[in-house]
């Protein structure tokens, strides 16, 4: 395992339990003692394991990442968008959705930072073509 793959392992395992530690938090502190709320974690974490080897969720967030760190202008609502729609069948009244929004979110931004070729990345993963979201400015599209 080298040092890039460690590194992405532990900014993983710790955006993961500060979302555990922030759902303990606001279920145990905000939620009204009349209204039961319970947390499935075992559900969340086999949601977002399954999220992450999906690549029609993941490939569009690492596509705006890497076309971020490259200087390229990202249309984020419409990022945002399209995650929270295909992240509403995750929606049970407990802020589930929310919760993988952040966490898949967050997964995929930590694997595109970890790249060091982003733009041999981003044409591999064909995101110049299949993303419209990313907006090329005509000096931008001469990579």
């Amino acid at each position: 395992m080298n040092k890039t793959q460690l590194s992405l392992l532990v900014i993983g395992q710790l955006l993961l339990g500060l979302l555990m530690l922030g759902l303990f938090l606001r279920h145990s502190l905000f939620t009204p003692a009349n209204e039961p709320r319970d947390l499935n974690i075992d559900s969340f974490v086999d949601h977002a394991q399954y999220l992450t080897t999906q690549s029609e969720v993941i490939a569009p967030l690492l596509c705006a990442k890497l076309a971020t760190d490259m200087g390229f202008t990202i249309d984020q609502n419409r990022v945002n968008s399209e995650l929270r729609q295909t992240l509403k069948a995750y929606d049970d009244d407990k802020d589930a959705a929310l919760y993988l929004f952040i966490y898949v979110k967050g997964y995929a931004f930590g694997l595109a930072h970890g790249i060091e070729d982003k733009p041999g990345a981003y044409f591999h993963l064909g995101c110049d073509s299949d993303h419209p979201e990313v907006q090329l400015s005509p000096e931008q599209s001469q990579i």
